[in-house]
């Protein structure tokens, strides 16, 4: 039988391979387009290729950029194709009203279809951030409330970004202050490192790893020990970053793509040994955590950090034990895969966003001087003429101006640009019935620059989310508009580190202007960034001098 079939593949020629070829087109772009023909509910959109969808169209544009140009063609409801996967934009508040809601009765628990591809990367079955698995995801939500969400973790988490900031500025005064620093590079290991201890209760030394690796490590002063040990470190952490923006590949581009396409699908065969390294470096903290714990007497105390309380969970040692629930699954204890998944969740979604909304930030005040001097007077006024004076928690919770300028920067330029949202049964939106497992997005560029919800939205003005009463009290301001304003996600979808990343921003603020003058490199280039899943900083060279008071 075999000989037979191999005997008459053997007879085409040439000329009838390329004829079979030829078929095969033909007949997967009649199916691609007869589908895409006969879809449900067709919206207005640009026009769809097979294979890639509408991905190629945004060449030449930045992603929320092209995103923000549809949006003008064909209105406040639309729709694209990455990819072979459709996806829903909503550029309306009344577009998203069933979408923000916090009941546990939601129809939208899900962020986004977590593809083939994301699951090869082993993303969307563990942590919380893309897990579509409602035990799973209600299971480790739990765990990252009791560990972020405490006074107790918010005023660690201050004393450290103390800690952090003092480290910090020793290298930036050893470089000198005309030095020219690229500030996101500073930002991504201050975060980095942050948001590590926090994770995992260990100083991963990554502000000193970029220090001495980029501009000490060929110094005489550092012995051989010393340098294996900082090119240790900076290998993990660089695997940390590689891991983070791999997913992208997993994404948008499907099996097809990432295996038979020469310079994707060896991108992805090393993005994939990057993801085998990574787990198994964290594998090794969780199991040393593990014996630390168990040789750790009863009535001593251990860490507080989430990777303790996680490995703890539903044990003797547990104290937030919950001795009675209607599910089971819930009081179980945690596995090493579960964990990983939580650190690597905790890590990736808070690194980028806090680091890149730090420098946007920082380019939006260079830019705006008055509002910088308006800062300094609140920190004044909250901490005193000490500029050495470390902040507390009560001190962040009175800087209520620098509040405000963090939520304009972020309204002008999101990181987050936009927000996911999956349906799990059929729901109306647009006046169209839905099914479910409709991919949207919440175009929320569009929404928070909209001249309906926003007064002269394309001025920067703090003063939008911020106002003094008769009282003197200060007090943010409420949008008349509901859903227009979205920072850290809304519904039971969102982000559990939203007090840490305003702690992290305001401290870093707060220190950095009390003592210091910030320019740009180049005052009049624009900012230089790029945007896919996130819109980040590519790069943000900065002076940083001691301020003229």
């Amino acid at each position: 039988m075999i000989s037979m079939i191999t005997s008459s593949f053997s007879s085409f020629g040439i000329s009838d391979i390329f004829y079979l070829f030829i078929i095969f087109i033909i007949l997967y772009v009649s199916r691609y387009y007869y589908h895409y023909f006969t879809r449900i509910n067709p919206l207005p959109g640009p026009f769809p290729l097979p294979i890639v969808g509408n991905l190629h169209q945004r060449f030449g544009y930045e992603f929320n950029d092209w995103l923000m140009l549809l949006h003008k063609k064909f209105g406040d409801m639309f729709e694209i194709s990455l990819v072979g996967q459709r996806m829903i934009i909503l550029c309306n508040t009344d577009l998203i009203e069933n979408m923000n809601v916090s009941s546990k009765k939601t129809k939208y628990p899900f962020r986004s279809l977590v593809t083939e591809g994301l699951r090869e990367y082993r993303i969307g079955t563990t942590g919380i951030i893309n897990n579509i698995d409602p035990k799973s995801w209600k299971y480790n939500r739990r765990f990252f409330t009791q560990a972020m969400m405490a006074p107790s973790f918010n005023n660690q988490a201050v004393e450290w970004a103390n800690e952090l900031w003092t480290e910090m500025e020793s290298y930036w005064n050893e470089l000198g202050e005309n030095h020219e620093l690229d500030l996101i590079k500073w930002m991504q290991r201050f975060s980095n490192e942050m948001i590590f201890k926090i994770s995992t209760g260990v100083k991963n030394n990554c502000m000193a790893s970029y220090y001495y690796h980029t501009f000490v490590l060929e110094s005489n002063d550092l012995d051989e020990k010393e340098k294996e040990k900082i090119k240790e470190s900076e290998n993990f952490i660089q695997s940390i970053e590689t891991f983070m923006r791999g997913a992208f590949y997993f994404f948008y581009f499907n099996r097809f793509m990432r295996h038979y396409v020469p310079f994707i699908r060896g991108k992805v065969i090393s993005l994939l040994k990057n993801r085998d390294f990574l787990d198994g470096k964290v594998y090794k903290i969780i199991k040393e955590r593990r014996i630390e714990i168990e040789n750790t007497p009863l009535d001593q105390p251990l860490r507080h950090d989430m990777l303790t309380l996680n490995v703890i969970a539903n044990t003797p040692r547990d104290i937030n034990i919950v001795k009675h629930s209607i599910d089971a699954d819930l009081l179980r204890p945690m596995t090493d895969k579960e964990i990983l998944g939580n650190i690597l969740n905790a890590i990736g979604g808070g690194t980028d966003t806090v680091s890149n909304l730090f420098c946007f930030i920082i380019y939006h005040l260079v830019h705006h001087p008055e509002v910088v001097q308006r800062l300094r007077q609140e920190f004044d006024e909250v901490l005193g003429k000490d500029v050495t004076k470390p902040i507390t928690q009560n001190d962040i919770d009175k800087l209520q101006y620098c509040d405000a300028v963090i939520k304009e920067v972020h309204r002008h330029f999101p990181v987050n640009y936009s927000l996911g949202r999956v349906n799990i049964e059929k729901d109306t939106v647009g006046g169209y019935i839905w099914p479910e497992k409709t991919s949207f997005s919440i175009l929320y560029c569009a929404i928070m620059k909209r001249k309906d919800y926003w007064t002269d939205p394309e001025k920067f003005d703090p003063d939008r989310f911020y106002k003094i009463d008769d009282d003197d009290k200060y007090l943010l301001e409420k949008q008349h508009v509901k859903n227009a304003f979205a920072m850290f996600g809304g519904g039971i979808r969102a982000c559990p580190g939203r007090n840490l990343t305003m702690i992290e921003l305001k401290c870093l603020l707060t220190l950095i202007y009390r003592k210091y003058d910030i320019e740009l490199a180049d005052p009049n280039a624009p900012l230089n960034y790029s945007s896919t899943l996130l819109s980040v900083c590519k790069e943000l060279l900065v002076k940083v001098k001691p301020r003229n008071f």
